[in-house]
């Protein structure tokens, strides 16, 4: 289960969305001004969340339907399942109400869902790039 090209691909995309969602998040709309509890305290449990994130993210990339519609297109495939776990994310933030913005406005829904799938997309993206450039030959489908 837990081969070379998995285990590299899930650690690189769970650090790259922490990273995208640290610059979106922190640095682009400064939402960490505005929290309650320390934020290393906060970037420690988002670091640890973004792991079971981008297991599920690289877990995605073998569904059985992306892996024989996009067999041949690994960016592709990657990405489309990085972003069906991302909308899914965004679905459960949203109705969970565990999510940075008080604000529910069409706009507001509108960015987020965006954001989360272009995020866990990249995300997908990274662990494409991981199946590609790490050769496994005697690899056996998950």
């Amino acid at each position: 289960m837990f081969r070379k090209r998995f285990f590299v691909s899930w650690i690189f995309s769970s650090f790259g969305m922490f990273l995208l969602s640290y610059t979106w998040h922190g640095l682009i709309l400064s939402d960490f001004a505005g929290l309650t509890y320390p934020k290393r305290l906060f970037t420690l449990i988002a670091f640890l969340i973004y792991l079971v994130i981008g297991y599920i993210v690289t877990k995605s990339f073998n569904i059985p339907f992306l892996a024989l519609k996009y067999k041949k297109r690994p960016l592709k495939r990657g990405f489309w399942g990085g972003a069906l776990i991302g909308f899914t994310l965004f679905l459960i933030a949203t109705v969970t109400g565990f999510s940075f913005n008080t604000v529910h406005s069409i706009k507001h829904l509108l960015y987020d869902s965006i954001w989360q799938i272009m995020e866990q997309g990249i995300g997908g993206v990274i662990v494409a790039f991981g199946h590609i450039m790490i050769y496994e030959p005697d690899e056996i489908e998950d």
